[in-house]
């Protein structure tokens, strides 16, 4: 071999071209192949920052959906709340049979109340027989034998 010539250096997976690169020019393609191994880890480096960054965006916006899904749930049911309130008051339902007016739309609102309404006067007795004695304002000790006794208990049980 000539003392001219540039002594053949082996690379791996190097083509006959590479080959007759030198020393020099092998030690530039080393130089090169391992920036470019660097840049792209650099790149998928920033790739993935600018993809957490955009699941971060993401995932905030889906929060603000879930949170405004859960605000829109709890608007609606204090308006269905507010509603059946309202109906309450209107037909002056006592507080202990508040739990038994219930409804989706305020038409059936009403129409529950108004059914509990009718139950409440239909079991308050208007038409009591009054038993007070006129001069001293009490009622009379009812005989155990009397038809006073008789017809209260025909008039608690519905019997004609």
């Amino acid at each position: 071999m000539p003392e001219n010539e540039p002594a053949a250096v082996e690379v791996e997976g190097a083509t006959p071209e590479v080959a007759e690169l030198g020393e020099k020019g092998v030690a530039a393609l080393k130089a090169e192949r391992a920036a470019r191994k660097s840049a792209e880890k650099a790149l998928d480096d920033l790739a993935a920052k600018v993809k957490a960054f955009e699941d971060r965006d993401k995932s905030e916006g889906e929060k603000l959906k879930e949170q405004l899904a859960e605000l829109s749930g709890r608007a609606a049911k204090a308006e269905r709340e507010n509603a059946r309130l309202a109906v309450i008051a209107k037909h002056q339902v006592p507080e202990e049979y508040h739990d038994l007016v219930w409804g989706d739309d305020e038409e059936a609102l009403a129409a529950s109340a108004q059914k509990v309404r009718s139950l409440i006067d239909s079991t308050a007795t208007k038409d009591r027989a009054s038993f007070v004695i006129p001069d001293e304002g009490g009622s009379p000790a009812l005989a155990l034998n009397g038809d006073g006794l008789e017809a209260a208990l025909k008039k608690a049980l519905g019997i004609a």
